[in-house]
């Protein structure tokens, strides 16, 4: 099973990337992540709750704490996954963790370290790789490793985690504003999230009040 946590940006990356695009539409499940998102299928007349990817991993790794299943983690710089492995064990002292590996490995090592992390048999596998190569990376290698597993891509969350990263206070978690507080943190996004944002609101009302523009012909 993969799980996408879908956002703004990921849709339109995908509009340019058809391979990206099938991997969206053909995953087990996609969490409205974005505001954007929430904000679209609510004009559709479908009513969600946006869930960070940052929670669902959060929550994700308290009921296999609970459930007793295994879990491995791939991503991050090394110094980084080796802080994670700490806080994860403090936070969820129950905790099983299978072989984990950090996210700076060439692609020629890949085959050699997936085998041995999916010798550990985890049940639960988070990758914090980034939009896309995180998604890519899960669709090339879940089936042949990890058939029994659940693979989600978490982005960031690792350095979140550790405290290398700081999320958005919660008032502006509350309003969708999250958006926000990373593009003031982390302003090289800001070419990205300025051509994509508009782009996919433009397409969002447009197909709300003007439906006849994407009626194929």
């Amino acid at each position: 099973m993969n799980v996408v946590t879908l956002n703004a940006e990921m849709v339109i990356a995908a509009q340019n990337d058809s391979n990206l695009d099938r991997i969206i539409r053909h995953s087990s499940l996609i969490i409205a992540d974005g505001a954007g998102v929430v904000w679209a299928l609510k004009l559709k007349g479908r009513q969600v709750e946006r869930l960070p990817g940052i929670e669902l991993a959060d929550a994700t790794l308290q009921m296999a704490a609970k459930l007793g299943k295994k879990v491995s983690l791939i991503g991050g710089k090394k110094e980084v996954l080796d802080s994670l492995l700490s806080v994860v064990k403090e936070r969820y002292p129950e905790i099983v963790l299978g072989a984990c590996y950090h996210g700076y490995f060439a692609d020629d090592d890949a085959e050699e370290i997936l085998s041995e992390i999916a010798q550990s048999e985890p049940h639960l596998v988070l990758v914090a790789l980034g939009v896309p190569r995180q998604e890519f990376f899960i669709d090339k290698y879940r089936a042949k490793y990890f058939p029994k597993a659940t693979l989600i891509g978490v982005g960031g969350s690792f350095d979140v985690w550790v405290g290398n990263v700081k999320r958005a206070p919660s008032l502006m978690r509350k309003l969708n504003l999250e958006w926000l507080w990373r593009l003031l943190k982390e302003p090289w996004r800001a070419n990205r999230m300025a051509s994509a944002l508009p782009c996919f609101a433009l397409q969002v009302l447009l197909e709300k009040f003007i439906p006849s523009a994407f009626k194929k012909k």
